[in-house]
C-alpha cells in the first residue's frame, strides 16, 4: 500500500511538471517564431483568428519536437526536489532502491513515448498538411490547390510502372494524354503504351487512341495501335489520382510500410525510406530513454543546484540528436542497416541508461 502511494505521488508530480514544461516550451517555441516572422505577419496583413490558426495547426509538430526534452529536464527537476527534500533518503532508509523509486518515472516515460508515437504517426502529418494551407491561402494569399483537376504530373502505380499523365478530371475519373511504362526487374522499359485517354469501367481501364509498344532482348519492337485497349494491369481507382500526393515523411507508419513495398516491387532504392520508417517507431522513444539516463543522473549529484539540471539537460539532448542525426545520415548513404541505422542513439543510451540505474552507487 505505501509503494503504492508512493508511486502515485511521484507520477502525479512528474506528469504535471512535464504538462508545465511542455506548455512553456511551445510557448517559447511560439513566441520566438513569431517574432522571427513578424514583419512578414505584418506585410501580410494577418489576422488574429488567422494566426492561431497557423500556430494551433502547428502544435502537435511542436510537442512531439520538445516533448523528450520536456520529460529530461522534468525527470532531473523531479529527482533534485526530492533529494533536497530529502525524501528521496527517507524512501531508501524505508529499504526502496533507488531504481525501484524511479520505476513510476519510467512508467510516466513510456507512456509519454507511446502518445508521441500515436500524435506524431496520426496527427502530424495531417496538421502540417492544413498549416501550409492556412500559409497559402490565408497569409500568401494563393489559390488553394485542387487535386480533383491535376495536370501534367507523374504517377507510380500498384504494378511498378510509371504513369505519365497530361490531365485528370476528377468529375469523371479520366485521365488524358497518358504515357505508361513498365519496367523489367533490372529497370528496363519493356512495355510503353501511349494514349489520348484512360477511362474507368467496371471491368478496368480502357485505353482509347491507343498505341503500344514492346521491347524484347536484342533491341526488338513490337508495335500495335487501336481505337481501345483494355489495361488490366493498371489496379488504381479514379479517385488514387485525385489524391493529395505525399511523400514518405507524411505517412504514417502502415502506409510507409505499403510504400516501401510498392518502391521495391518497381526496384527502386528504399534505404532512406526505411530508415525513416523505423525512426518513426524508435525516435518516441526517446522520451522513456531520457528518463532511464536522466533519473540516475540526478540522483549521483542530489546537491546541484537548477542551472546544472538545466546544462546537464541540454548536454545529453545535443549528444542524443547528434546520435540520432549520425545513425540517420549513415543509414541514408547505405553504410548501416536501416534498423541499426534508426536505433542507434536509442542502444547507446539504453546501455548508458541501464549501466547508471544498476551500478552500486544507485541501487
Amino acid at each position: 500500500m505505501i509503494l503504492r502511494k508512493l508511486d502515485a505521488y511521484i507520477a502525479f508530480r512528474f506528469i504535471r511538471m512535464i504538462g508545465l514544461a511542455v506548455a512553456a516550451f511551445v510557448v517559447i517555441y511560439v513566441s520566438v517564431d513569431a517574432f522571427e516572422h513578424f514583419s512578414r505577419w505584418v506585410d501580410k496583413d494577418v489576422g488574429l483568428a488567422t494566426f492561431a490558426r497557423y500556430y494551433f495547426y502547428g502544435l502537435p509538430y511542436i510537442v512531439v519536437l520538445v516533448m523528450p526534452v520536456a520529460v529530461l529536464l522534468c525527470s532531473l527537476f523531479l529527482v533534485h526536489s526530492l533529494s533536497r527534500r530529502n525524501e528521496l533518503m527517507a524512501m531508501t532508509c524505508a529499504g526502496i532502491s533507488i531504481p525501484r523509486t524511479f520505476l513510476p518515472l519510467l512508467v510516466v516515460g513510456l507512456l509519454a513515448s507511446v502518445f508521441e508515437m500515436a500524435v506524431g504517426d496520426f496527427l502530424v502529418s495531417e496538421s502540417l498538411y492544413r498549416q501550409s494551407v492556412v500559409k497559402r491561402v490565408e497569409i500568401d494569399g494563393h489559390e488553394p490547390l485542387d487535386y480533383s483537376r491535376r495536370s501534367d504530373f507523374a504517377y507510380r502505380a500498384l504494378d511498378g510502372s510509371i504513369l505519365d499523365i497530361g490531365y485528370y478530371d476528377g468529375r469523371t475519373g479520366q485521365l488524358s494524354d497518358v504515357t505508361i511504362l513498365s519496367f523489367s526487374d533490372s529497370s528496363t522499359i519493356t512495355r510503353r503504351l501511349d494514349a489520348d485517354r484512360l477511362l474507368p469501367t467496371d471491368s478496368g481501364w480502357i485505353a482509347v487512341g491507343a498505341e503500344l509498344r514492346l521491347f524484347g532482348p536484342g533491341g526488338s519492337l513490337v508495335y500495335s495501335s487501336g481505337d481501345t485497349l483494355a489495361v488490366p494491369s493498371l489496379k488504381e481507382t479514379p479517385e488514387d489520382f485525385g489524391s493529395r500526393p505525399r511523400g514518405p515523411t507524411e505517412m504514417n507508419f502502415l502506409e510507409l510500410m505499403a510504400y516501401i513495398r510498392r518502391e521495391e516491387a518497381a526496384g527502386g532504392d528504399t534505404r532512406e525510406d526505411l530508415v525513416e520508417l523505423w525512426l518513426k517507431f524508435f525516435f518516441p522513444l526517446s522520451s522513456f530513454i531520457m528518463v532511464l539516463v536522466g533519473a540516475p543522473l540526478a540522483a549521483r549529484n542530489p546537491r546541484s543546484g537548477k542551472s546544472m539540471s538545466i546544462g546537464l539537460a541540454i548536454l545529453l539532448a545535443f549528444v542524443f540528436f547528434s546520435l540520432l542525426r549520425f545513425g540517420q545520415t549513415l543509414g541514408h548513404k547505405g553504410s548501416l542497416d536501416p534498423l541499426v541505422a534508426a536505433s542507434l542513439a536509442d542502444a547507446v543510451f539504453i546501455v548508458l541508461g541501464l549501466g547508471l540505474n544498476f551500478r552500486p552507487g544507485t541501487s
